[in-house]
């Protein structure tokens, strides 16, 4: 089946009717108005991005059978996300609210409805934005990272377990933040570089409440949840680092009731083995990766990461009133790397 693809828009609309920004080591245009703090940028774009009410392409495509749909259903048992892999793009389908059609050079969006429009920036800066990167091999790991004295170090996990905490505590010590959630990971050269998100974090009241004093002015990620976003530089909370930064180490942090476990801090070093499945395993769209076929290749990466990159295991007692021991732990550790 011939695909119809949407037009590109000209120079000319680009520099009178569009917004470019630079975040996750790309230069982005969009006519779209996004709401997280984002950083503005000039020059030709690598990637475009706009919303529309319409399909850019003609309908009967989502006949086919998806390439891959999410473990996580809706409550009519529905995945709520499938995959297609069309002749000449990707498209992520979010059930009911929202089309997103991947092209090398562009993205657009097609809107089922105006109610969901919050939702639509969420998807992009996260799962459409990480396999469109993915796709130009460049891993994306769900990890924050901040910049100590001129190397990024990550904290690397799932949900819960304090790496936005530990990133804004040490942003709140004077560290520039490098990304908050998501970093993407590329080589250069026998280096290994953690490229810049955008200048903004999400953290959770009571987290928003300790390093900045407030929260309840803090415009909402998400309206059905409670986490905040919280701009990063500028004035604002700590500093922003928007260039790509060379690996130090990673942390996997652990948090511990210090009721059960005790106050004791531990940093374990992983093996390589043990790395490279805990960086497979919090990478951001991992499964759809797999299904993508390019695991292989990914694995490889991660290989040669870990041989240069340290990583470590980090168990820490729960409680903003241990963070000032946490974070003299870790940076006595990265200060000997």
């Amino acid at each position: 089946m011939s695909q119809a693809t949407p037009s590109e828009p000209c120079h000319h609309a680009l520099s009178a009717l569009w917004t470019t920004y630079r975040l996750f080591g790309l230069t982005l245009a969009t006519d779209y108005p996004f709401v997280s703090h984002l950083m503005p940028a000039i020059g030709a774009p690598d990637l475009t991005f706009t919303c529309t009410h319409t399909a850019p392409l003609p309908a009967g495509w989502e006949q086919g059978i998806p390439s891959h749909s999410s473990a996580h259903r809706t409550e009519n048992g529905e995945s709520v996300a499938y995959l297609y892999r069309l002749a000449d793009c990707d498209v992520i389908r979010f059930t009911r609210i929202a089309d997103y059609y991947l092209w090398p050079e562009r993205i657009a969006c097609h809107l089922w409805h105006p109610a969901y429009h919050y939702l639509v920036e969420i998807h992009f800066l996260g799962p459409v934005l990480s396999l469109w990167l993915e796709r130009r091999g460049i891993p994306m790991l769900h990890a924050s990272a901040v910049v100590v004295h001129g190397r990024a170090v990550g904290f690397l996990s799932a949900n819960s377990a304090g790496k936005s905490a530990l990133a804004a505590a040490l942003v709140q010590a004077g560290y520039p933040l490098l990304t908050d959630d998501i970093l993407p990971v590329e080589r250069c050269g026998d280096v290994f570089l953690g490229r810049p998100g955008y200048p903004q974090m999400r953290l959770w009241p009571d987290e928003a409440q300790q390093f900045l004093g407030h929260y309840e002015d803090l415009a909402l990620v998400h309206p059905a949840y409670d986490k905040r976003r919280v701009p990063v530089g500028s004035g604002e909370f700590g500093a922003f680092c928007a260039v790509p930064q060379p690996l130090a180490c990673i942390y996997l942090p652990e948090r511990r009731d210090a009721r059960d476990h005790g106050t004791r801090i531990e940093i374990l070093p992983l093996s390589r083995r043990d790395a490279v499945m805990e960086l497979v395993r919090h990478s951001f769209v991992a499964s759809v990766v797999e299904c993508l076929g390019l695991q292989a290749q990914r694995l490889e990466f991660f290989a040669q990461v870990v041989q240069q990159v340290p990583m470590r295991r980090l168990i820490y007692p729960s409680g903003f009133e241990y963070l000032p021991l946490v974070l003299e732990a870790i940076l006595a550790d990265v200060a000997v790397l």
